[in-house]
């Protein structure tokens, strides 16, 4: 769970508290993030303590954390920083801090008519590095520091460039600029004129470009980022760290990480840090030595072609996208960008991630990263890591994204693979149990074996309800879910749901992942949709014909060996495949690795063509040979170019056995080997049950494991072209484990219903405790005649809370004979229900179907029936004065039925 603090106000009581909460709720431990989001209603003691982080206070206060999980057996982990991204506070002074380099276009028309005034690019303004609202930038101690921020004001070069301009929706600042059309290089001179020394002070450029026409002068300046810290609490200023520059790293290392292991052993239950997903935010990232780096690495000045690297979008915090480059330069405006996010990626790793690995193992602790959001080759970095992590907020859980995590897993040989999870935009107090559980089984079935709930927040004000909730919508916050605490009437379903978790968890992380197919990733960096909808209906399809897959990098190739005709990773995973998705380019050592590959057997697949050049510019002609010679010496050892449309049977041809055949629509899946034994994880994504059948060569007799109940019942299987077909009912968002085991066991038995008797209508008892807008505590008991939405009933329509049902019901004797079971269906439930029959046995049920066997709880005769609703905060937390809060829209609430009592008999046994 991610245990959200407000800072350093918090007292050491309460801390010992939450931890017996969450170790009696099911949880295995808990990250803390200590970090201020504008936290409102701060008393004046609680102002004094905010700021109280990586100072003795705060280690000690992770002190008693650490005791007392050690006595509930729990484990911690720790953000390695407060907020994000890293940096803060006086180890991160203006020397270290996150350098852009930011450009500014002039374009001008040759023959001249008057000299050259160029645009000089200023400071981009985002969210203030030193913001004059934070006291902290204030401070004594930082009082030269505007004019050492300014002293890194650098101008790197002046290059004019022979183009059309680039037609731009939007030039107030490169990052909020949109290329509607980019300009073209004229007769393919991609090579710009260095001009800088002929800059002079007031802007004039004393020089004249050598032929007439139309031509762009870009102006290069480095900056430090105008962007703190993200809520980021601890005392002095708050700098983004440059996470280029090793020497940054380490002087925030000794100021959070250190006194975490004063004496070279982590505190008790300490377990790992953690790096969140960065969210840097420069024009274009930058290191000062950045331009010898990339001509040590690359092997070639890069200033020259330094234009090309304009492509707005690339990696942009918050929304990453795939924009026209300012400057049409062909094959060779792509060559040059990956050139530099190569160069880009080996660096951040060389100086941030590698770095932060290796202080984690010196201490005695693992390292937990996401890496996405990082101009770094994504595999690579997640593959670094003890613990690789996903978010189900990226790509608002597209199962290809979630899978990455689960590809660096298997590339690098890490067991667990864990995901920020439960986190939706725009939607802070509404989601449900069953929403909760459908997003754990889509991570499930997208290689995800450990969750780690976003989150748990300390109970700050408590004594008001709510309470604090950090991702409650603002004027300055869209929102996020899920508020997973006390004040949530919905943590009632929260043990439920961990029970399943964990029994799920404990399978998952113990098997060991099937997966046949290696799908090649070319770009050395990544963002969900930085791939062209080719490949996106790729994987699509390469899931839908019943083959799971991993991506896998241009590291993981180099190092990577082939056996038995399966590709071998540096991790141990081994792939019946390599499939190549239609992209031009390829670096030159990745079509070498091919041509051993199939040379020694490994089936490898083009889709649609093969690449035609290599990835880099440096001597491209001579590599573009290598590429060129290396593909067709591939083809000639029994590589194969196919469609996407004719992949499966491609794949078959080539006997690489897919993981399942599905014979009706498909689901998303993982198979996983359990001690020899085959295992299938299905789920289904979509709003509405379906039956899901497929075929599979698993040897042995399939059973259906309940990870709720740990039940165990074979399922019926049917022969076909020499494999076993299998059905599974899965409801909305629900998920199947189907295990092959040697021994046949008993199906599970089958019901026929046979008579009702519906409640519906009849009179019931409530009783409602909760709140209503404003914190307004609610308290209200009535009868109803019939079921209905607590909408429709104005003492109840903003209430969020408990509302006990109670009702009577005569159940004739014989409904409880041999062989008979009783059902009980309570229809539409808003958003949970907790059963209780004769004031004894409870049940919880937290999705649809909202029914339970209720047989043993009942006598023949007067029953009463209880059932306690639980509903989401949402309704309560609407309020039309208030910006975000007004924005929210009223959910339904409460029983709503039909609720009815189902007598069923066992069909007989054929």
């Amino acid at each position: 769970m991610r245990w959200w603090w407000p800072g350093g106000a918090v007292e050491d009581g309460e801390l010992r508290r939450e931890i017996k909460l969450l170790n009696l709720a099911g949880f295995g431990g808990a990250e803390i993030q200590a970090f201020n989001p504008g936290i409102p209603g701060l008393s004046k003691d609680e102002r004094a303590h905010v700021n109280d982080y990586a100072n003795a206070a705060f280690f000690s206060h992770v002190d008693t954390c650490a005791d007392e999980a050690d006595r509930q057996g729990l484990r911690i982990d720790l953000t390695f920083g407060s907020a994000w991204p890293s940096g803060g506070g006086f180890a991160i002074t203006p020397e270290l801090a996150l350098l852009e380099l930011t450009p500014a276009v002039t374009s001008v028309q040759t023959p001249l008519a008057a000299p050259i005034r160029v645009r000089i690019p200023g400071n981009t303004r985002k969210m203030g590095a030193l913001s004059p609202l934070d006291a902290r930038a204030k401070d004594p101690r930082a009082q030269d520091w505007r004019d050492r921020i300014a002293a890194r004001e650098k101008l790197i070069a002046v290059v004019a460039i022979r183009s059309g301009a680039p037609v731009l929706e939007n030039d107030k600042t490169f990052r909020a600029s949109v290329v509607k059309a980019a300009g073209k290089v004229v007769d393919g001179n991609v090579e710009g004129i260095v001009v800088t020394e002929k800059l002079r002070p007031d802007g004039i450029l004393d020089w004249v470009p050598p032929s007439d026409g139309e031509w762009q002068i870009v102006v290069f300046k480095q900056f430090v980022v105008d962007s703190p810290v993200l809520a980021g609490v601890g005392e002095g200023p708050q700098l983004v760290l440059d996470h280029f520059k090793r020497a940054a790293f380490e002087a925030h290392a000794r100021r959070v990480g250190d006194p975490l292991a004063p004496d070279g052993r982590p505190r008790h239950a300490l377990r790992a840090t953690f790096i969140d997903s960065l969210e840097l935010m420069p024009d274009l990232y930058w290191s000062e030595d950045l331009l010898a780096q990339f001509a040590a690495r690359r092997g070639y000045d890069v200033t020259p072609y330094l234009p090309h690297l304009l492509q707005p979008g690339w990696m942009e915090s918050w929304n990453p996208h795939v924009s026209l480059p300012y400057f049409d330069a062909g094959d060779t405006g792509d060559r040059i960008r990956a050139d530099y996010r190569l160069t880009l990626s080996e660096l951040i790793i060389e100086n941030f991630y590698q770095p932060f690995v290796e202080w984690n193992h010196r201490h005695g602790l693992l390292a937990r990263v996401q890496a996405h959001g990082a101009p770094a080759d994504l595999l690579k970095t997640y593959g670094l890591a003890d613990i690789p992590e996903t978010e189900d907020l990226e790509g608002t859980g597209n199962p290809h994204f979630l899978r990455m995590a689960r590809a660096a897993a298997n590339l690098y040989g890490r067991k667990l693979v864990s995901c920020e999870s439960l986190c939706w935009p725009l939607k802070s107090f509404e989601i449900t149990p069953a929403q909760w559980q459908a997003r754990v089984n889509l991570l499930f079935a997208s290689g995800v074996n450990a969750i780690v709930m976003h989150g748990f927040p300390y109970a700050l004000h408590r004594d008001t309800w709510p309470g604090w909730y950090p991702f409650a919508p603002s004027p300055f916050l869209p929102g996020f879910s899920s508020m997973i605490n006390e004040a949530n009437p919905l943590w009632n379903a929260i043990g439920t749901l961990n029970r399943y978790i964990s029994s799920m968890q404990a399978i998952l992380q113990n098997g060991v992942n099937v997966v046949p197919l290696a799908v090649y990733l070319a770009d050395s960096t990544y963002f969900h949709g930085i791939e062209p909808d080719t490949t996106d209906a790729l994987l699509e399809h390469v899931l839908g014909i019943g083959y799971d897959y991993d991506r896998i990098n241009d590291d993981s190739i180099a190092k990577s060996h082939v056996a038995g005709r399966a590709l071998v990773t540096p991790g141990g995973a081994k792939y019946a495949a390599l499939i190549l998705p239609a992209r031009p380019a390829l670096t030159a050592t990745s079509a070498a690795k091919l041509v051993r590959f199939a040379e020694a057997g490994l089936p490898i697949f083009f889709i649609d063509r093969p690449p035609s050049h290599a990835a880099g510019y440096f001597d491209h002609a001579a590599q573009d040979r290598i590429v060129r010679d290396a593909v067709q010496a591939a083809l000639n050892a029994g590589a194969r170019i196919t469609r996407t449309d004719a992949l499966a049977d491609t794949l078959r041809q080539a006997r690489v056995r897919a993981n399942l055949t599905f014979t009706s629509a498909p689901c998303l899946f993982i198979e996983k080997a359990l001690d020899g034994r085959t295992a299938y994880f299905l789920h289904n994504p979509k709003a509405e049950a379906r039956t899901v059948s497929f075929t599979t060569r698993a040897s042995g007799y399939p059973e259906l494991w309940n990870a709720y109940t740990g039940e165990r019942t074979g399922l019926h299987t049917r022969s076909r072209k020499g494999e076993s077909e299998i059905q599974v009912d899965l409801a909305a968002g629900a998920a199947a484990l189907v295990v092959f085991a040697d021994h046949r066991l008993p199906a599970a038995a089958s019901w026929i219903r046979t008579d009702a008797i519906d409640l519906t209508a009849g009179r019931w008892t409530l009783d409602v405790d909760g709140h209503g807008q404003h914190g307004r505590v609610v308290r209200h008991q009535m009868t109803l005649d019939r079921l209905r939405d607590w909408q429709a009933v104005p003492a109840l329509a903003d209430v969020s809370g408990h509302a006990t049902y109670r009702i009577e019901v005569t159940l004739p004797a014989t409904w409880l004979e041999p062989g008979n079971k009783v059902v009980l269906d309570l229809g539409a439930v808003h958003d949970m229900a907790i059963v209780t029959v004769r004031g004894k046995q409870q049940l919880t049920l937290i999705a649809p179907p909202f029914e339970a066997d209720i047989t043993t709880m009942l006598r023949p005769g007067l029953n009463q029936l209880q059932i306690g609703i639980f509903n989401s905060p949402n309704n309560a937390m609407i309020d039309s004065k208030k910006p975000g809060l007004k924005n929210l829209k009223p959910q339904p609430a409460g029983l709503l039925g039909p609720v009815k009592l189902v007598r069923k008999q066992r069909r007989p046994t054929p």
